[in-house]
């Protein structure tokens, strides 16, 4: 074939490609601003707004001198209705007031939503800069921006109001920071990320073994210290303060029919509740005990095994921390899919191997994919139940598992190249 013709050709499918998901995101804009019930999911039927609404409410108490957790911060009610917030003390004065300066509350919410999609429109080209930074083909960037545009889980995010999406969105952005040597940029993009969501948390040995001055001052000051003022403050006026913080952000209580049988529950842990919870009681009060303990003992040893001088290494390490959280936490919806994004997208650009990137790219067709909602809705029985959640926790766990390997492996070429 003619060379002229190969480009062509090349060039048509990379235009179908994005116009395809040009054409996906376009239908999810006119879903997201024009919501309706979409039987494709559970969250796809919620209530519209739910975790904005919280924050509005939490930066209107946290500006009028209310406490912001507990049943003291649904008193004075200025949103539809009331959603505990389960985020730091610092988040409504790091991204909430802007939204107050509206007294109507659904304009508020959907500047949250213009905003959102801006930036995720924005984060294309944030793309476009790591994969030309790691050398990656031209279809694989065309392959990236399409599963950027269609990623499905993007619909309960906007539809909720939540922020999974903006958390791992400034994820991505602190990556590309350090992929260029950034040290400010990557510092207020983990920060904001961790005041949208704290669950970027565990990258903070990275910024420890880089030094990055920044990164700890800010940490430090906003999460830390400004959380333990503010409950110290309260506290004085309520003995119930400090406890319905941790009450709250640690999602205590009975949380047992939200962990085990529960259809928008896609993590590893729900999965082995599937498995075991009916069949083998004792065996799943075992796991049920140990399970988040390993899980941060795993990340503990590899954290102090694979302390990687090499940047391709550092960006393995910081996509394991951000997944840790994810197979740690007993309650993972359809929104918190989102947070695989990054991972998946940065695992690809990374790949070398024909292998390894069809090994991400088929557990990226089902995390990015709708879930087979609908078909247990048609037959709901424990069968399509389990097959519900194991078509999104296995591609984590595998995913999980192949981080692990990444990371452990390049320790031992670290080793092997410093031995004479």
């Amino acid at each position: 074939m003619h060379p002229d013709m190969k480009r062509i050709i090349s060039l048509l499918l990379f235009l179908a490609i994005i116009g395809g998901g040009i054409f996906i995101f376009v239908y999810y804009l006119n879903y997201t601003f024009h919501p309706y019930c979409l039987r494709l999911g559970y969250t796809l039927c919620a209530a519209v707004g739910e975790d904005f609404y919280s924050l509005f409410q939490s930066t209107f108490n946290f500006f009028h001198n209310y406490f912001i957790y507990g049943k003291a911060a649904s008193l004075n009610l200025v949103t539809p209705y009331f959603m505990p917030f389960k985020y730091l003390p610092a988040t409504p004065i790091l991204v909430g007031w802007p939204f107050t300066f509206f007294s109507n509350t659904n304009r508020a919410y959907h500047l949250f939503l213009w905003i959102s999609v801006i930036l995720h429109l924005f984060s294309l080209w944030v793309l476009y800069l790591i994969g030309k930074k790691l050398k990656a083909k031209p279809i694989d960037i065309v392959l990236v921006i399409f599963t950027w545009l269609s990623y499905f889980s993007l619909l309960s995010n906007w539809r909720m109001g939540q922020f999974n999406h903006l958390s791992a969105l400034f994820f991505l952005w602190m990556i590309g920071a350090v992929l260029y040597k950034r040290k400010i940029a990557a510092a207020l993009s983990w920060t904001i990320s961790i005041a949208w969501k704290p669950v970027p948390i565990l990258a903070l040995p990275y910024f420890w073994w880089t030094k990055n001055k920044q990164a700890l001052i800010l940490f430090s000051v906003l999460f830390v210290l400004f959380t333990a003022i503010y409950l110290g403050y309260w506290q004085l006026y309520s003995p119930l303060a400090v406890k319905d913080f941790f009450h709250t952000i640690l999602l205590r209580g009975n949380r047992l029919p939200l962990q085990v049988h529960y259809i928008d529950n896609f993590g590893v842990y729900s999965l082995l509740g599937e498995i075991f919870f009916d069949h083998w009681r004792k065996v799943w009060n075992v796991i049920s005990f140990v399970y988040p303990y390993l899980i941060l003992l795993w990340y503990g040893w590899v954290t102090i095994k694979t302390r990687l001088k090499n940047q391709r290494g550092r960006i393995y390490y910081l996509l394991f921390s951000l997944a840790t959280i994810l197979i740690w936490h007993k309650e993972l919806w359809e929104s918190w899919l989102v947070f695989w994004l990054p991972i998946i997208i940065l695992l690809f650009l990374l790949a070398k191997r024909p292998k390894e990137k069809l090994f991400i790219l088929l557990n990226t067709i089902f995390l990015a994919t709708p879930s087979l909602y609908y078909f247990q809705q048609l037959h709901p029985l424990p069968m399509w139940r389990l097959a519900l959640i194991a078509e999104k926790a296995i591609p984590q766990l595998l995913l999980y598992i192949f981080l692990s390997w990444k990371l452990l492996s390049r320790r031992k070429k670290c080793m092997g190249s410093q031995n004479p």
